[in-house]
């Protein structure tokens, strides 16, 4: 049997938050950082009100750059093989817990991928690991390595 109906035997399932995928396409953070990060196997996932979020701001935000690198995350998502899985909730931020607790729930190894202190606080509460953008070092870091 497939641990978490992913196709995800070993490793971590990686969940992404829009501004991962923002820094990503805007190149402040390289793909291959999640793995220098996890030294683990892993998959991507988001939920699709992330998916939701970044062609909103690739149709309609104000600024240019915004709408652009919003497509360009858009578009490197699907490069990169993210997998969108449904969640109930609409905003993004509450898709990605929900998502996060129902993959943990199915016994997958979960971390999410995400530079907002706010998320970050709220899965730290619920013990699920981040990765964050560490500025100094340029890079993915986990906060700790899930289990």
């Amino acid at each position: 049997m497939e641990a978490c109906g992913l196709g995800n035997r070993k490793g971590v399932v990686v969940i992404l938050d829009s501004n991962t995928l923002m820094m990503m396409a805007g190149g402040l953070v390289a793909p291959s950082t999640i793995a220098e990060a996890l030294e683990a196997s892993y998959i991507l996932v988001a939920p699709t009100a992330v998916k939701a979020e970044l062609e909103r701001l690739a149709a309609g935000h104000p600024r240019t750059a915004t709408r652009r690198l919003a497509g360009t995350a858009l578009r490197l998502a699907g490069s990169l093989g993210v997998r969108w899985l449904e969640a109930l909730s609409n905003d993004a931020d509450d898709a990605i817990e929900e998502l996060a607790r129902a993959l943990r729930g199915e016994g997958c190894r979960v971390i999410v991928a995400t530079s907002d202190r706010a998320l970050r606080r709220r899965l730290r509460r619920l013990g699920i690991p981040t990765l964050y953008y560490r500025e100094s070092e340029g890079r993915l870091e986990a906060e700790w390595a899930p289990l």
